[in-house]
């Protein structure tokens, strides 16, 4: 029995093109999860359907699922009827830096939710952080790659796979701690230290603790500060190694940052 349509906010993640004038979109949804549906005609250039399915904008669409309701191997819903919401696109197309770090933002939120979950509270949360990450992307003072590097903070807790970054991973000791190891889930301490473990800048993990517990004043003091910069690149390093192993993907966007 076919399930009975739905609307619902989404994201635009990737496209695919399909034929002469279809494409197969990805789709971040608030309340469904990752969906793959095909957007029929979307190409042709007097499309107005295709306009309104802008990689940065916030849309609602009419779906009409797949007779499979698998999210990624399964058979493909689809597409019409949408509305834009609210767009991010134009700060964010107009500067490149904000423009890859919207992408790799995209590319995050997709991997957490498809990863662990589907539909659900956490799906929710996590569309919902990335909507405001897009958002503040034209206006927040942090540098582009730093406000990516927030985001992937806020949905790795949601997911329950960020970084311990003061106490020891492994056995819960006090810290903080000198030693980081991507694989056994951030700071760790003499005792649980596994080779190959670094001992980062710590001025670069507390800018990580900065980012996940809401001191985006004091980042961008950093920020702004010498040397600042090049301490944010090495918070960037430390956390994209952190998240390749949880998503067990290589983040070719966020790792392009």
């Amino acid at each position: 029995m076919a399930r009975p349509n739905y609307r619902d906010e989404a994201f635009v993640v990737r496209t695919h093109d399909l034929g002469e004038a279809d494409q197969i979109i990805v789709l971040l949804t608030r309340h469904h999860g990752i969906v793959r549906g095909v957007a029929k005609g979307v190409r042709r250039t007097k499309s107005r359907f295709g306009a309104r399915l802008d990689r940065f904008c916030r849309v609602d669409v009419l779906i009409y699922p797949g007779r499979n309701r698998a999210k990624i191997d399964g058979g493909l819903a689809t597409l019409s009827d949408t509305a834009a919401v609210r767009t991010y696109a134009p700060p964010i197309v107009a500067d490149v830096d904000r423009y890859y770090a919207a992408v790799a933002m995209l590319e995050i939120a997709e991997l957490t939710v498809r990863g662990d979950y589907g539909e659900g509270e956490d799906a929710t949360r996590i569309f919902d952080l990335l909507d405001a990450a897009l958002g503040d992307l034209g206006v927040s003072p942090l540098p582009p790659r730093t406000q990516a590097d927030r985001l992937v903070l806020q949905v790795l807790e949601v997911a329950g796979w960020a970084p311990s970054l003061v106490d020891c991973a492994q056995c819960g000791a006090r810290g903080p701690h000198r030693a980081f190891h991507p694989h056994a889930g951030g700071a760790v301490c003499v005792r649980c230290r596994p080779p190959g473990a670094v001992e980062p800048d710590p001025a670069a993990v507390r800018a990580l603790w900065w980012l996940a517990h809401g001191r985006e004043a004091a980042v961008a003091e950093l920020a702004a500060s010498p040397g600042g910069t090049q301490t944010l690149a090495s918070s960037h390093r430390l956390l994209l190694a952190h998240t390749r192993y949880q998503t067990e993907s290589g983040c070719p966007a966020y790792a392009a940052l």
